[in-house]
């Protein structure tokens, strides 16, 4: 048995709601993910049961759910997407025609308004019912991230150059301690306080550079895991074996 076999506890099953949301950076130079969660739409359950079942987990109801971004300071209206939830098994086709659709392009330079997409999938309608409950978030990106605040200053600069950031989300953190508060929930004047993940089953999977903010994040937060992968390499070094054993790695 592995390490993370037992790490998750051998071979005792234990039935769980999961819900799925993958945020992926879709400027120019992510091809390679975009192309890897494509190709593994239609297979996606039965891998990822396999290898919960060898780590002795078994999924009751799972749900998969694709966000996609770019930069609301360079893109405008072309800046964000998201999916409704998939129910897998029964709606692969659905969850590949939507990640099809996502095309690597725009963006600028790097950084990308990644913590917008990231704080918007931790409000999204995660299931609440079932005796224990996994709400997962995969972030894929290749660049750094603009700070909340500098909101000011970055807008006025992209308006300057013709870009209207009328579709920049409202109601965003101002600041990375919002966020962080938006993470674990806090109701307070300097948090939204409008997250709905489990206190204890919330989890937040990293795939990025060694840069801001990503590092601080793992650092600070509960129940994150961070992969170090090449400033704007597309994530072309992972793969969905390595991508599916830690969601089950996060399930514990």
């Amino acid at each position: 048995m592995s390490d993370m076999q037992d790490f998750l506890g051998g071979a005792t099953a234990v039935e769980t709601n999961v819900d799925i949301v993958f945020v992926i950076d879709a400027t120019k130079s992510m091809d390679p993910i975009i192309e890897m969660v494509k190709d593994s739409t239609m297979h996606f359950h039965e891998e990822l049961t396999k290898v919960l079942e060898a780590s002795g987990k078994r999924v009751n109801k799972l749900r998969v759910k694709v966000n996609w971004f770019r930069d609301f300071y360079f893109d405008g209206d072309q800046a964000y997407g998201e999916s409704e939830f998939f129910n897998l098994p029964g709606d692969e086709e659905a969850f590949r025609d939507f990640v099809s659709s996502i095309e690597a392009k725009g963006g600028g330079d790097d950084p990308e308004t990644s913590l917008e997409a990231l704080t918007l999938a931790m409000r999204t309608n995660w299931v609440q019912d079932g005796t224990k409950k996994r709400h997962i978030i995969v972030l894929f990106t290749d660049a750094s991230a603009h700070p909340f605040e500098d909101y000011d200053e970055l807008k006025a600069k992209a308006e300057a150059k013709g870009c209207k950031v009328t579709s920049y989300p409202e109601n965003m953190p101002k600041s990375l301690d919002e966020f962080f508060n938006d993470w674990v929930c806090i109701d307070s004047q300097e948090s939204l306080g409008s997250c709905n993940m489990s206190p204890t089953g919330r989890r937040l999977i990293i795939y990025a550079p060694d840069s801001y903010p990503w590092s601080d994040l793992a650092a600070t937060l509960n129940y994150v895991q961070i992969e170090n992968i090449e400033q704007q390499s597309g994530g072309d070094s992972i793969e969905m074996g390595e991508v599916m054993s830690q969601i089950a790695f996060s399930m514990s």
